[in-house]
């Protein structure tokens, strides 16, 4: 019997060993790859090669409950030349969601919140636009609630000035109309968060940050994980974010203050250990984690791939919880992927790096060739372009960014080409809305409006770059363009904007934009704008005179000025 006992043991042993062996030699493989990558194709690629002393990253990879790899490059603060480490202090930014997201879950799963309850339950002094909307809405980005950095800088905010969550609030109280009906759609906006750290304080009767503090943060040991209004970090050193001019970086001021949807700070030591909790658990159990990587539903019935503050997708193939967040010169991303039980985090203080473009070359590194043949095949697969549909895309269209680029869409034969810098590229569809070029390794997506196509995006490297339709012969329009001119005012944001015609030119002009924003004509009543912040314009017309004009933005959609000055 003991004998048995004795062999049980040793062959228990063995495997340990030889599970701890095997752990060993993947890190000491992966290691040389991951160094490289990260030294020379993130920390090195930006065009000030040879300077060192430059922001930087820092990274952990864990697997199941242990920490894989860790790197980090660049200076914290370039003033104090202090070098990144991994208890290094960063903003995270978007990737606060996911905490936010957890801390719903749990209240949802000790019966103190009914994630299908109405948010004016508990939070009676929204406006009456907001009234049917749910918490479960709120948490799916499916809500309309517009986007409150939009809403903000619309009404003049800089990203450097003071901003709280009491701030916030009141903006959007002042909401009459939403950018949708509540459950039709998805919309990314960051309201929505904000609005959940709002609800959890009504529920636990304190503050969020203190409760995120003691029902989140301490039993994951997240010891140097804290809101951005309650600094608390002495012995660890918070990064300055940076953004990179073309010729050197300049500090940018963190200001914000916007528990539930960002301005968490951490470090990526401390989302190693909640990276880890998604593999242990220890926190919530299966009933939570399964809870927060569930999708959303439209009232179509149809899927939405965001949970409770992540997006539920794939990288390469591989099944993968991510979100990402940018906020002044900070740049973050955390990865799960619950297949391999791997996690990533990236943390840093260059406005110049792309998260998630890393992320892809990261899991290429950590799972080769597998998702390299899966994505090979992939490419392969072209649909037949619908002539049809493409008919509606033919035609120049001009770069936003760059008014010199100009790409224009034809059908010769058989084949479809894009004209760019003079050079015809045949086209292969992905769908009736995508293209691709294959010499170029791009993507071009076309969007259908009101059945008319004026616009495409051009995908390539990571990078997107949106382009419009040149409308030829635009001013023979049959419009009193005089007549447009004058002060319009919006209640919703308590501002006022005067739309002028001098030189052949339609500008907006307002005390709280540093220049005159130009605008074009596109149809009917209808223009566009090339700022940003003003995507379209559109007069309203009564009796043969212009009382109004709707001002649209990706994720603030539908906001009113009334005319108030002829």
């Amino acid at each position: 019997m003991k004998k048995r006992q004795i062999g049980t043991l040793v062959l228990g042993l063995i495997l340990i060993i030889s599970l701890i062996q095997c752990e060993s030699t993947e890190k000491k493989e992966l290691k040389p790859q991951l160094d490289s990558y990260f030294e020379y194709q993130v920390f090195n690629k930006s065009r000030d090669l040879n300077e060192k002393n430059k922001p930087g990253l820092s990274v952990i990879i864990t697997k199941k409950d242990s920490v894989l790899y860790k790197g980090n490059w660049g200076s914290a603060a370039l003033d104090k030349k202090s070098l990144i480490t991994e208890t290094t202090i960063f903003d995270i930014a978007s990737v606060s969601k996911q905490f936010t997201g957890l801390a719903i879950a749990l209240l949802e799963e000790k019966g103190e919140i009914d994630i299908n309850d109405k948010i004016i339950k508990y939070l009676p002094d929204l406006p009456v636009a907001i009234i049917d909307i749910a918490i479960y809405q709120l948490v799916h980005h499916t809500s309309g609630i517009r986007d409150w950095p939009t809403l903000c800088a619309l009404k003049g905010w800089q990203p450097e000035e003071p901003l709280s969550l009491d701030d916030i609030y009141e903006v959007i109280k002042k909401q009459d109309g939403l950018n949708f009906t509540p459950g039709s759609e998805f919309l990314y906006s960051n309201s929505n968060y904000n609005l959940l750290a709002k609800i959890v304080e009504v529920v636990v009767d304190t503050t969020f940050e203190s409760w995120m503090h003691d029902n989140i943060f301490v039993p994951i040991g997240m010891e140097n994980t804290y809101f951005v209004e309650s600094n608390i970090s002495e012995e660890n050193q918070i990064a300055n974010s940076y953004v990179f001019t073309g010729n050197n970086y300049l500090s940018f001021s963190n200001n914000l203050s916007a528990p539930g949807s960002s301005s968490l700070m951490s470090n990526t030591l401390d989302l190693s250990k909640w990276l880890v909790n998604f593999y242990i658990k220890t926190l919530g159990g299966n009933s939570v984690f399964n809870r927060i990587v569930s999708k959303g539903n439209l009232i179509n019935s149809k899927r939405v791939n965001y949970g409770y503050g992540l997006n539920i997708t794939e990288i390469n193939n591989k099944k993968a919880y991510v979100h990402d967040g940018v906020w002044g010169g900070f740049r973050s991303a955390t990865v799960y992927f619950p297949e391999e039980s791997v996690g990533v985090v990236i943390l840093s203080n260059n406005g110049t790096l792309q998260p998630k473009n890393i992320l892809n070359d990261v899991s290429d590194i950590l799972f080769g060739s597998e998702s390299e043949k899966k994505e090979k095949r992939s490419e392969l697969i072209e649909q037949k372009i619908n002539d049809a549909f493409f008919a509606l895309c033919a035609g120049k269209y001009q770069q936003v960014d760059d008014k010199d680029c100009h790409l224009t869409f034809f059908k010769e034969g058989e084949d479809y080409f894009v004209n760019i810098y003079n050079k015809d590229l045949k086209l292969y569809a992905k769908s009736d809305t995508v293209f691709f070029v294959k010499e170029a390794k791009a993507e071009l997506i076309f969007h259908l409006r009101n059945g008319k196509v004026n616009s495409q995006t051009l995908k390539q490297n990571g990078n997107s770059y949106m382009a419009l339709k040149v409308v030829e012969n635009k001013k023979e329009a049959n419009i009193n363009y005089n007549k447009l001119a004058g002060v319009y005012y919006s209640k919703e944001l308590d501002v006022k904007y005067e739309i002028r015609y001098m030189n052949d030119e339609l500008k907006l002009q307002s005390p709280i934009f540093s220049n005159d924003i130009i605008i074009e004509h596109l149809e009917d009543l209808v223009f566009i704008s090339h700022s940003g912040i003003i995507q379209s314009i559109s007069f309203l017309e009564k009796n043969g005179a212009i009382k109004s004009m709707v001002i649209n933005n990706p994720r603030a959609k539908n906001l009113l000025f009334e005319k108030i000055y002829y």
